[in-house]
């Protein structure tokens, strides 16, 4: 038997850093997706193959609870140590009488970019691995069993990145409740700076400047909250869709202008946020911690012209829309 099974990254709409200090944020499922392939073998262990995320043809195996690298593959081995968890979570609910998995991932989402990757594999991985050992798991408990396994590897995790991805769509979050908004087509362009922040050290940057001056910083924060709940408001109302995007565009500008002031931008990062701008986009702001990663740009008629100016200005650029679909069964074979 073979199992297919794909699941998408996601883009912080509105809200990252705020979110740290107990205001909403807004996520979403983008149509960039992990592929992962789940079959049986009868070596008895599990055999995990990765594929075009950094590293073509990197292959990893471990049996109990030994881990074998054929080399040190940096981010893409990171990659899979989510994989590995996904794995031994699924097992841990089924019998699977000694047979081996083999696993094969293809990704389109790169790594290290603030997209989502890790938590991405990690359903995908779980819906396919639970297909082929016969559990019906709804697309909730396999989110909630990634979020697990963002715990068990990261030690925290809101939750988010697992969320969206296996449940896809428009997410609102606030202090650990999900809430799913109406659907809307948002067409954007990702825009990747080919290099990545640490998350880790960004919050610990922000969170030093909030201590040293919070009369400045908290203000900044509170911005950003209401920021989120005009988000919010927008999708929800009965403005038209022209009306929406127009508003969700400069809500987009006013979020990035506050994450600029808090020091978490860099110049790439605003070089393609205002190549996009220039080109024509309605809005365009950094998509998670920043120092590096992606910024998004909301494009209605103009994804082609946006991808184009962020080339220039030395990015690489991703013409997606948001995902109704979180994780998807794409095939099963006996």
């Amino acid at each position: 038997m073979r199992v297919l099974a794909s699941a998408p990254a996601k883009i912080i709409l509105f809200g990252e850093h705020s979110v740290v200090y107990g205001k909403p944020a807004i996520a979403a499922a983008i149509n960039l997706r992990t592929y992962v392939r789940a079959e049986f073998n009868d070596s008895g262990r599990i055999k995990i193959e990765a594929h075009d995320i950094k590293t073509p043809g990197l292959i990893v195996s471990f049996s109990e609870n030994e881990i074998y690298f054929e080399s040190d593959y940096g981010k893409a081995a990171e990659v899979l140590s989510y994989v590995r968890q996904a794995i031994e979570l699924v097992r841990e609910e089924a019998d699977v009488n000694g047979r081996g998995i083999t696993v094969s991932i293809t990704s389109q989402i790169p790594v290290g970019a603030g997209l989502g990757s890790s938590a991405a594999v990690a359903v995908a991985t779980i819906g396919a691995v639970s297909k082929l050992l016969g559990l019906e798991l709804t697309n909730e408990e396999i989110g909630k069993l990634g979020h697990r396994v963002e715990l068990l590897v990261q030690g925290a995790s809101s939750g988010i990145d697992p969320t969206v991805s296996a449940i896809g769509g428009i997410i609102h979050y606030e202090k650990g409740k999900f809430e799913h908004l109406p659907f809307m087509e948002l067409p954007i362009v990702v825009g990747y700076t080919g290099s990545s922040g640490s998350t880790k050290e960004l919050v610990a940057m922000v969170r030093r400047t909030y201590e040293e001056m919070p009369e400045i910083v908290e203000p900044i924060l509170a911005s950003m909250g209401k920021v989120v709940e005009k988000a919010r408001e927008t999708l929800l109302s009965e403005l038209e869709e022209g009306q929406k995007l127009a508003r969700l565009g400069r809500l987009m500008n006013i979020n990035h202008g506050l994450l600029d002031a808090l020091g978490v931008s860099t110049k790439k990062l605003s070089e393609l946020v205002y190549a996009a701008r220039t080109a024509g986009a309605l809005g365009a702001k950094i998509t998670g911690a920043g120092g590096g990663g992606c910024m998004y740009a909301l494009a209605p008629e103009r994804q082609s012209e946006v991808a184009t100016a962020i080339t220039i200005a030395g990015g690489t650029p991703m013409i997606t829309e948001i995902s109704r679909e979180g994780l998807r069964i794409e095939e099963v074979l006996p």
